[in-house]
């Protein structure tokens, strides 16, 4: 990836947000009694940084906030049409999310912090090389359950079992999208960039203010403390919608217990997505933030006819062929104003793979589909929301 003298792309800013103190996210196991240990998401959702950085906006002024909260709305135009309402949301979006490393080059203080990604889950680091998982049809006389024809089948001349907490540096990313065997330099271990910190705690009585007996438990946290590589690590936000609304430099509240953390903005460019399918009419979408799709696994607009599965958008259309999933993961979050759990819901992780061949149309206007977060026509107004939220982002790759 590289870096330009602008901080803009397409309308989006992009920051880089440095926790200053170990940051908790809550997962979404059940937690509550004695003795229970509270599991934390690494790396956060999207809607973490959405609320953080929706709730600064708000934040910096205190009419502002107080017109939200009572009518819905800011009287400030700029930024109703950044924020809309809590139904309805404006320009606002999360449009990348990543973990970082900032390298603190003296020669460029203001280069971007390098793009971290979740290994994709069609690559495996096998000893120190990665290896490949690719779409095979499945051999006579071997049962497999699902429907899709193709089978992502991993590529090794060895039987080993995968190296687990690798992440991908940004230029590995590049390399795998384009369809290219990637090094195995551009690897790097989830601890490189971030520890697990985890916490003792004591319940306590809402009305005396004294401990609860036996009322004893644990919460994982996560300590940014890099080694050897970076001289600090976090997370880089691209936010499309929020112009010069937003300071270069401050503070947010992040995570459980408001933990405060750093961002500043900086110059970045996302990764340039593979070129469209050619004449051998096949691609692969690689999720890079968590999806709500509304059939599951499956994503919106792919439908099933005879056994068949098929993509079809605005001018194109292709068939599914493969595909690769982590383990699915559930999201809720916390609505601040309406002072409620959002609903939890099931998401296919980051780093999932689909593989298309078969496609017809536009070129051009899938590419657009896929800039656009995967998501369908007619949106449910929470739909909207998890939208703006940064859900159903994808980079569109090249078949391996």
């Amino acid at each position: 990836m590289s870096t330009t003298n602008t901080t803009t792309t397409a309308n989006t800013t992009y920051y880089y947000v440095r926790p200053t103190d170990s940051l908790f996210v809550r997962g979404n196991l059940a937690f509550g009694d004695s003795g229970e240990h509270g599991a934390s998401m690494m790396p956060p959702p999207p809607s973490l940084f959405a609320g953080a950085f929706r709730s600064a906006l708000l934040g910096n002024d205190a009419e502002q906030l107080t017109a939200f909260l009572t009518y819905g709305k800011c009287t400030n135009a700029a930024l109703a049409t950044c924020l809309g309402t809590p139904l309805q949301p404006g320009a606002f979006r999360i449009r990348w999310l990543s973990l970082a490393g900032d390298p603190g080059s003296s020669a460029a203080p203001n280069a971007a912090p390098e793009a971290i990604s979740p290994l994709p889950a069609d690559l495996l680091m096998l000893g120190k090389e990665f290896a490949t998982l690719q779409p095979r049809p499945v051999a006579q006389g071997i049962a497999s359950a699902g429907d899709l024809p193709l089978r992502a089948t991993m590529v090794s001349a060895k039987q080993e079992k995968p190296t687990g907490g690798i992440l991908l540096r940004s230029v590995g990313l590049a390399q795998h999208l384009d369809g290219a065997a990637v090094d195995k330099a551009h690897g790097i271990e989830g601890k490189r960039l971030y520890q697990r910190d985890p916490r003792l705690g004591i319940g306590l009585n809402a009305d005396a203010r004294t401990a609860e007996e036996g009322q004893i438990y644990t919460t994982e946290g996560f300590a940014f403390s890099p080694q050897g590589f970076f001289t600090s690590t976090g997370f880089l936000v691209g936010i499309e919608g929020v112009a010069d609304l937003m300071p270069d430099e401050g503070v947010l509240r992040l995570g459980g217990d408001g933990r405060s953390a750093h961002y500043r903005k900086v110059h970045f460019t996302p990764p340039a997505t593979a070129k469209p399918p050619g004449m051998n009419g096949r691609f692969r979408l690689l999720l890079q933030t968590p999806a709500l799709f509304s059939q599951g696994w499956l994503a919106d607009g792919v439908t099933e006819h005879d056994g068949i599965y098929r993509l079809k958008g605005d001018g194109f259309a292709a068939r599914l062929a493969c595909a690769a999933l982590g383990r699915r993961e559930v999201v809720s979050g916390w609505d601040l104003y309406q002072w409620a759990p959002k609903p939890a819901q099931a998401v296919a992780p980051a780093g999932s793979i689909y593989w298309f061949d078969e496609f017809a149309g536009d070129a051009g206007k899938l590419a657009a589909w896929v800039s656009q977060g995967l998501w369908g026509d007619d949106l449910t107004p929470l739909q909207h929301i998890r939208r703006a939220e940064g859900y159903n982002r994808a980079l569109l790759g090249a078949w391996n």
